[in-house]
């Protein structure tokens, strides 16, 4: 069994937060940073792409961009609405990786960077950082994906699950730990980490 080569997605830095208008004009890719080989010949890192949390309009993401970079037409909706999900109002930097010789016939997926979009002086509790994975993978002539996000929270499991009770979740467990099945789907794990919380979100599409 050989692992198969991913191919990295090239980067492209924006800022958080532009002054000016982005230019007409498409600028050049930048080239992915050299990093030491070892006596193993291993496949580049993937580059990363930062951009701005998007706005209620559909404009592309830099999961649309990896997925074309990567020829990637049967999953490339689901692992752009996968990826919108995942990174909804917060800034983000991207990791994807997918087959770099049929990119279209295997799965592709994203390592996501989370960081708060307005970061908050009266809520802090909403200005921690998170990550999660973004993953897509073709069946058939279809689609169907996964997303995983992991939020630190500094409040407590209980407040965490009362929160998401509001949302009409319904509470259940795991193990020892606690858990709540969103209306849409997804899945959360609440994992208690001293007098903090760590909240595992999991959500599977076909499509």
């Amino acid at each position: 069994m050989h692992a198969q080569q991913m191919q990295p997605a090239q980067s492209q830095p924006m800022p958080l937060q532009p002054a000016t208008p982005a230019p007409a004009k498409k600028p050049a890719a930048a080239k992915p940073q050299p990093h030491k080989q070892r006596p193993q010949e291993t496949p580049p890192p993937p580059a990363a792409a930062s951009v701005p949390p998007q706005q209620a309009g559909q404009q592309p993401t830099v999961f649309d961009e990896h997925a074309r970079q990567g020829n990637i037409v049967t999953c490339a909706n689901l692992f752009g609405t996968l990826g919108r999900g995942l990174a909804m109002n917060s800034n983000y930097t991207a990791q994807s990786q997918w087959d770099a010789k049929v990119g279209n016939s295997h799965s592709v997926q994203s390592l996501v960077a989370l960081a708060p979009n307005q970061p908050s002086q009266a809520t802090p509790a909403t200005n921690q950082q998170a990550a999660g994975i973004v993953f897509a993978a073709p069946v058939g002539s279809s689609c169907e994906g996964n997303l995983v996000r992991v939020t630190p929270r500094t409040e407590n499991c209980s407040t965490v699950a009362a929160e998401l009770a509001k949302l009409n979740g319904q509470t259940g467990a795991l193990g020892e730990l606690a858990t709540m099945a969103l209306p849409n789907g997804a899945q959360v794990v609440l994992i208690p980490l001293g007098n903090a919380c760590v909240a595992v979100t999991a959500l599977r599409v076909a499509g």
